[in-house]
């Protein structure tokens, strides 16, 4: 009596299935198909994402350093400012390199750390912590030696790869009196 191995026939089979998947005339499976475009299409929203995030911290590094070098890299040269000090006249991204000479002046050693980041569509969030020694002019109002520590939240939009719209807000009263421009909450205001 003969025997196959049925182990010398398990690979022939194997190879029969799979050349008769990818044959002529074979039909893709349309779930397939769209399951793969939903591959691609969610492989360049991650590559958007990860482009803004690392645009953000760009900006981040730029105003951090001090340095404008590459800013145009990043921010669309009409770039809108909804946060911008009323003393800068300038508008889009001069604007936004007056505006970060401004801080950079009021706080030579201005830090922006971000704490936490999110991308939805073409709008990037950071939460951030802001510390600085204002020992320079900020427009008019002189230095007042004094230590700012913050926390706040920017919000850019992005439009061909750049960024084009930005939102911000932050402890603004609390950094009033850290700065001894206003008396803290509950504190009677002090006597000119």
């Amino acid at each position: 009596m003969r025997t196959r191995n049925f182990l010398g026939t398990v690979p022939f089979l194997a190879l029969l299935v799979v050349a008769g998947c990818g044959g002529a005339g074979h039909e893709p499976d349309p779930a397939m198909a769209k399951h793969m475009e939903m591959m691609k299409a969610d492989s360049a929203a991650d590559a958007q994402m990860a482009a803004q995030e690392a645009a953000v911290k760009s900006i981040i590094d730029v105003l951090n350093s001090g340095s404008m070098e590459g800013l145009d890299k990043v921010m669309a040269a009409d770039i809108v400012d909804h946060q911008q000090d009323p003393t800068v006249t300038t508008t889009g991204l001069q604007g936004a390199k007056d505006m970060f000479a401004m801080v950079r002046t009021a706080y030579p050693d201005f830090k922006q750390e971000i704490l936490g980041m999110s991308t939805s569509g073409d709008r990037t969030y950071i939460h951030f912590r802001m510390t600085g020694t204002n020992t320079g002019p900020w427009g008019d109002m002189p230095a007042t030696g004094k230590t700012t520590d913050v926390m706040g939240v920017d919000i850019f939009r992005f439009q061909d790869g750049k960024c084009a719209e930005h939102w911000g807000y932050m402890e603004e009263m609390k950094m009033m009196t850290q700065l001894g421009l206003m008396p803290a909450p509950g504190e009677e205001p002090k006597k000119k």
